[in-house]
């Protein structure tokens, strides 16, 4: 019988961390903020913030390209996983705004370490199907929020969140970082007499040129920054990840203000993680297969939905815009990333993923930041969610926008690097 293609094995090992890393990591953690804001007497603001000190590591993915070419894509996501697992068994013990904070902020550390190695290491073993591949990946993140939300949700309200931190922490280290000791070794197809997507590794194959190429990253940020379309897909990323960290971060507040009860706020939200799963499953197929117009309209188009869904939540206390925010934002978080992964690979075809992605995650990541305590801010100003919303929904409107530009136009090949995918 054929042995299984390693690539698959390592597609498993990368779902299964990303369940933990971000699943218990993110979105259960959205879990806290009522609790903490409740049990402290913290503002909206200083809760947000906890939330989006996840990010506050972003200056560090400027280097992803760079760490990956000395220690190895498979060193950081280990390393990256015992930092979040350590600091989140951590969080449990302290009750200080500050302490919590820069736990918080470490626990951002391990994730930058994980997330920007992903799209380099799916590269390695396949092409054809890459954008599958990944979002296969990424799936595991939103499967990981739709399954372990209701059950933190559960924790909390029967052992308290300080007992749903230990739960995390412990789930980091079996579900999530087993996997990923079990399939170390291997570091592309070639070391099997393959190709990549497993295809037969001959010197006129398909795929036999890219596996050698990707063996090692290439290319550098100088060719990146120096393009002007680069700025144009850092400036979408900003008005469309504003939105994004927004709606993330204040959903269960938005959902419990209007009237629903907590235990309904946490199944949204890990129904939204379900069809973030979906989403980025079908938006992986779909860009392997048409084009990246296509895609990344319907996913700015499917965030402004979700925005002007929730503040329908917000005003009237609708089941019907509850369904529609899950269903609406759930997608666009599952298929966004791949949307602008695509993009920058499209677009700058000769540098490689390690160095491009690292700098747009950065943006990315950067945005995530400040979005949170942002939302926060105009709602501990206006003291209701409606102008919140609005202004979250106007910013996936130039987002919008910005993307219809940008997929009309076309950059010439970054020159300087040998192309990598």
């Amino acid at each position: 019988m054929k042995p299984i293609y390693h690539g698959y094995k390592v597609l498993a090992a990368l779902f299964m961390a990303g369940f933990m890393v971000y699943g218990g990591g993110l979105y259960c953690f959205v879990l806290l903020v009522p609790p903490l804001t409740e049990e402290f007497h913290w503002s909206r603001a200083a809760t947000g913030g906890l939330v989006t000190a996840f990010w506050l590591s972003a200056p560090l993915i400027l280097l992803g390209g760079a760490a990956i070419k000395r220690f190895g894509a498979t060193r950081l996501l280990i390393a990256g996983i015992l930092i979040e697992a350590l600091c989140v068994a951590l969080l449990s013990t302290v009750s200080a705004f500050g302490e919590m904070y820069a736990l918080r902020a470490a626990m951002g550390v391990g994730k930058v370490m994980f997330a920007v190695t992903l799209p380099y290491t799916v590269s390695r073993w396949f092409s054809r199907h890459y954008s599958l591949g990944l979002g296969t990946v990424w799936a595991g993140w939103h499967i990981g929020g739709m399954v372990l939300v209701p059950l933190t949700g559960l924790i909390i309200a029967h052992s308290g969140w300080r007992t749903a931190c230990l739960g995390i922490a412990a789930g980091l280290l079996t579900i999530g970082l087993l996997p990923m000791l079990v399939i170390k070794g291997p570091r592309s197809p070639r070391e099997f007499g393959l190709g990549l997507d497993g295809d037969p590794l001959t010197p006129d194959a398909p795929g036999a040129a890219e596996a050698a190429a990707a063996a090692v990253p290439a290319g550098s940020l100088r060719d990146l920054l120096g393009s002007a379309t680069f700025w144009m897909i850092a400036l979408t990323t900003l008005f469309f990840y504003l939105t994004y960290g927004g709606l993330l971060t204040h959903q269960p507040s938005v959902v419990e203000g209007a009237g629903f009860s907590p235990l309904l706020s946490s199944i949204v939200l890990g129904s939204t993680a379900g069809f973030a799963a979906l989403g980025g499953l079908c938006s992986g197929w779909l860009l392997d297969r048409f084009s990246i117009r296509v895609v990344g309209i319907a996913m700015n188009v499917l965030l402004l939905a979700g925005a002007l869904s929730l503040l329908w939540v917000a005003r009237d206390h609708s089941a019907a815009a509850l369904i529609s925010y899950a269903v609406c934002f759930g997608i666009t978080i599952g298929g966004g990333d791949l949307y602008f992964v695509a993009l920058l690979r499209d677009r700058f075809p000769t540098v490689s993923l390690a160095y491009s992605y690292s700098a747009w995650y950065f943006c990315e990541i950067l945005t995530l930041l400040l979005a949170g305590p942002a939302a926060g801010r105009v709602f501990d100003l206006t003291g209701n969610y409606d102008r919140t919303l609005a202004l979250l929904a106007g910013s996936a409107l130039l987002a919008l926008i910005l993307s219809l530009v940008l997929l009309r136009a076309r950059s010439a090949p970054v020159l300087g690097a040998a192309k990598a995918r």
